[in-house]
């Protein structure tokens, strides 16, 4: 039986990839937002649409893309998907209007996207490992914080020397050379007998006694308050995550802090994201209840929200950011491994796709109705406090979710004792 090995770690790598694309280039939006607004005279909300919709894109087909790659396996859902997202990134180049933008932008990168996201990429990784499940999927993650880090800086410097145009056709231009060759290496499906790292005997036999049965998995989830729950949080935070996500150099801007130490704020976030990363992947593989690192990282979510009402200058707009990278990194890692300890790996893909339905609501939510909001007041205090409320209310909800039962049972089969009798 095939364990982890090199390929397992291949997976990580390319999901690694993957995602630093896919979420860098989102957050590069922030960076483009006001030259884009501006050309095609736009407004605030306006401008707000095309990110929206192509959330909304992410929140329908990810359950679609979460059964593919249960069925076809990861490869050719990354190869397609990151074809097509490079396309619609080579096609924002040419637009001349806002149908254009939410048609490329909105439509096709929104497409594309589902195929190199976070349900084929983290489930990919989910398929190889098991007792390091946390680790792995924080260093697969961490490119969300790399691309943060890096690609909203990359696209500044091509906007200011070769126009926004050009930027769009160099991000689409490296997805297509960098991350599709390597996706396409990938291994196929896992076959019938094949186990990742440690095993999945374990979890068959816990998926066995609670009824989640091969096939009716997504059925059962559905009928349990865990999953609802944890889809909600999932909605309230990342309206919280994205409506500031895109908003947050032109908010700088507006205090009066320049482009270039509002874009750094946005590196600053990236860079404690890979740190929050690293930090709540390992840290959830050693507590029993992953709960325990959502609540803490969904707090910290909160607390940052509160400080970017505040921000009146750019020491307060680094904390802001710091803050903000840290918390917000701890639903990358989080958010599947709790999936994975709940209802198992056997089909995680569909369960996965549904929750990730959940926040790609939140998150084509939070633009829109922060873009909406500063152009019916001219300021960005009553979305913040929305934000704030949101985040808040996703804390309570995760701390309401039950243990999973998987987890406990998972430690128990590991150590071969029953660690309630023996801390008793």
């Amino acid at each position: 039986m095939r364990k982890a090995g090199w390929m397992g770690w291949y997976t990580v790598a390319v999901a690694f990839l993957a995602l630093m694309f896919n979420y860098g280039i989102r957050y590069t939006n922030t960076v483009l937002f006001t030259d884009v607004k501006n050309e095609l005279s736009l407004s605030r909300g306006q401008a707000s649409l095309p990110f929206t919709l192509c959330l909304m894109v992410y929140a329908v087909g990810a359950p679609l893309v979460g059964w593919m790659v249960d069925r076809v396996g990861p490869r050719w859902v990354m190869v397609v998907g990151g074809t097509v997202a490079g396309l619609g990134l080579w096609l924002c180049s040419y637009m001349h209007n806002l149908l254009a933008f939410i048609l490329f932008f909105g439509v096709i990168f929104g497409v594309g996207g589902n195929g190199i996201g976070l349900v084929p990429s983290n489930t990919a990784v989910a398929y190889w490992f098991k007792e390091k499940l946390g680790t792995a999927l924080g260093v697969a993650t961490m490119g969300i914080g790399v691309g943060t880090l890096l690609l909203p800086v990359a696209t500044n410097f091509f906007v200011n020397r070769l126009g926004w145009r050009t930027a769009f056709q160099v991000l689409g231009g490296m997805i297509w050379v960098i991350l599709v060759p390597l996706a396409f290496f990938l291994s196929g499906r896992r076959k019938r007998g094949e186990e990742p790292e440690g095993g999945l005997n374990i979890l068959r036999n816990v998926n066995n006694n609670r009824g989640f049965k091969k096939g009716k998995v997504l059925r059962n989830a559905l009928t349990s308050s865990s999953f609802w729950l944890l889809f909600f949080s999932f909605v309230l935070a990342v309206i919280a995550m994205y409506g500031i996500m895109l908003h947050q150099v032109p908010y700088a801007q507006d205090k009066g802090i320049s482009k270039w130490w509002a874009t750094l704020s946005v590196t600053v976030l990236g860079l404690t994201s890979l740190v929050g990363r690293v930090f709540f992947g390992w840290f959830s593989d050693r507590v029993r209840d992953r709960r325990r690192a959502l609540f803490l990282a969904f707090g910290m979510l909160f607390s940052s929200v509160v400080v970017l009402i505040f921000v009146r200058d750019v020491s307060t707009l680094m904390i802001f950011a710091a803050l903000y990278g840290f918390g917000y990194a701890g639903y990358g890692p989080l958010i599947p491994a709790l999936v994975a300890d709940h209802f198992g790996r056997e089909n995680m893909g569909t369960v996965f796709g549904a929750i990730t339905t959940g926040g790609a609501l939140g998150g084509a939510a939070g633009p829109i109705i922060a873009g909406w909001l500063f152009d019916q007041t001219g300021s960005y205090t009553s979305a913040w406090l929305i934000a704030a409320l949101a985040a808040l209310i996703s804390v309570i909800m995760v701390w309401k979710m039950r243990p999973a039962p998987q987890r406990e049972e998972m430690i128990d089969g590991e150590r071969g004792t029953d660690w309630k009798e023996r801390e008793g």
